[in-house]
């Protein structure tokens, strides 16, 4: 039986099961039907199950690795080709960890009505996530989850207590390779998974989020947008110390057994928690723990710095300031002092209708730069945000040495979501509330 025979057979038994009387019931019609229309009239689902899919509809924003690019040892869960499986674009690796695939995209911002397309279009511009070494690359691996500690490897694993920077939370000198407890040391502890693992550089971070946001917009139901219920239409998270979202209660979290941690992935509804609102996507990007992102850098001689294009991240191994995180050769002055121009505290995304991200075609533009690493506009920000963007907040510092934290913790409540950012932190600092995770290019 074909793909398209075996979605068409869930569809049918959807249908027959869908309880008319009800709202949810009448929802579950509306998108049959528009999937029927869009299998029938649309392309080769075949070939779409490799594209990043349609905003709003399922197996949007996560896709399944052609086979000859998943790595070695790497097989993939079963469902992983099936566009309405919850394993769909998931895949397991050598040290047992669950990672999501999301194919290649370009996007383009219309004031903020954010396109995405599979293909190069007209106006679009490819995501940053996608260059490394000079090249685009066909696609990126995350971990579904924050990363915890599994016999010493910096794994993807659900119901886990997070990995931290600090020797009082599950610290990540307990990792293989790891010696401190410091942000600077989560470099280090990613290659206990392997030579091509490196900690999630804030491209992906932003992406993740720019992929969220587009799918909250055009997603009719909360059917293939679990999130999209309960505003702001973006992921739920651990927050205000309730082990609990703070707009959506419905959504709950397991205790890692540290304060009021949540473990990893244990959110439930766990669609309403992931990057596209469904089982699928990937998780823990709000709150929980802050997560420290590379490729994105500040010194006191050189401002903001932007990992280049023609850097091959994986190649980075450690936090220090000859061939690692750390050696600003490796990056590309970028001015964002209409943004952050000093230790100006926080700010939040969206002011009004005005665009919060700038777009630009031009890869070396400070649009374009400012877009890919989530620094917003300099009117597109505001003393108290807009619910469109969930008021994620970007805490502004001038900090030597800084590591960029991102999505916010357990305590936090608004402020925290997928395009939040704290500016102020060392390399060298450690906190009971900072984590990270690993990524993949193929």
């Amino acid at each position: 039986m074909s793909l398209k025979s075996k979605i068409f057979e869930k569809l049918d038994n959807a249908v027959e099961n869908a309880d008319t009387n009800t709202v949810n019931g009448v929802q579950i019609l509306a998108l049959c039907s528009s999937t029927v229309k869009n299998l029938n009239e649309g392309t080769d689902l075949e070939d779409d199950i490799y594209s990043i899919g349609i905003g709003g509809e399922l197996g949007f924003g996560v896709g399944t690795c052609p086979a000859d690019l998943i790595p070695s040892g790497w097989r993939g869960l079963e469902g992983h080709d099936n566009i309405i499986s919850p394993n769909y674009g998931n895949y397991v690796d050598a040290n047992g960890s669950i990672l999501v695939y999301v194919p290649k995209f370009y996007y383009k911002y219309d004031g903020n009505n954010l396109l995405i397309s599979s293909r190069k279009l007209l106006g679009y511009v490819v995501d940053r996530s996608f260059i490394n070494a000079g090249k685009e690359v066909n696609g990126v691996f995350v971990y579904k989850y924050g990363a915890s500690n599994s016999n010493g490897i910096f794994v993807s694993k659900k119901f886990k207590d997070p990995i931290s920077t600090s020797s009082s939370h599950n610290g990540v000198s307990l990792i293989n390779g790891a010696t401190e407890n410091n942000h600077g040391e989560l470099y280090q502890a990613v290659k206990s998974a392997g030579s091509d693992y490196f900690l999630a550089p804030i491209f992906v971070y932003s992406m993740l989020a720019r992929l969220a946001f587009a799918h909250g917009k055009a997603a009719a139901t909360n059917i293939a947008c679990a999130f999209k219920d309960v505003a702001p239409a973006m992921p739920k998270g651990c927050l205000i110390s309730a082990l609990r979202d703070v707009n959506d209660s419905s959504v709950t979290y397991a205790s890692s057994g540290y304060s009021n941690c949540g473990a990893t992935g244990s959110g439930e509804p766990f669609a309403k928690t992931t990057h596209n609102g469904q089982d699928c996507g990937i998780a823990d990007l709000t709150g929980n723990m802050w997560e420290v992102a590379s490729g994105f850098i500040r010194t006191d001689a050189d401002g903001f710095l932007m990992l280049k294009e023609s850097v091959d991240i994986a190649s980075i191994a450690n936090d220090g300031t000859s061939g690692g995180a750390y050696d600003v050769s490796l990056y590309d002055v970028v001015d964002i002092s209409d943004t952050v121009a000093g230790n100006d505290g926080w700010t939040y995304l969206g002011n009004g209708a005005n665009a919060v991200f700038g777009m630009s075609t031009d890869r070396a533009s400070i649009a374009y730069k400012k877009t890919s690493l989530g620094i917003p506009n300099s009117t597109g920000h505001s003393s108290s945000g807009t619910t469109e963007f969930g008021n994620d907040g970007i805490y502004r510092y001038l900090r030597n040495e800084m590591a960029c934290l991102v999505g916010g913790y357990w305590s936090y409540s608004s402020t925290a979501g997928v395009f939040a950012m704290h500016l102020s932190d060392y390399r060298t600092y450690s906190s009971y509330t900072v984590g990270g995770r690993a990524c993949v290019l193929v």
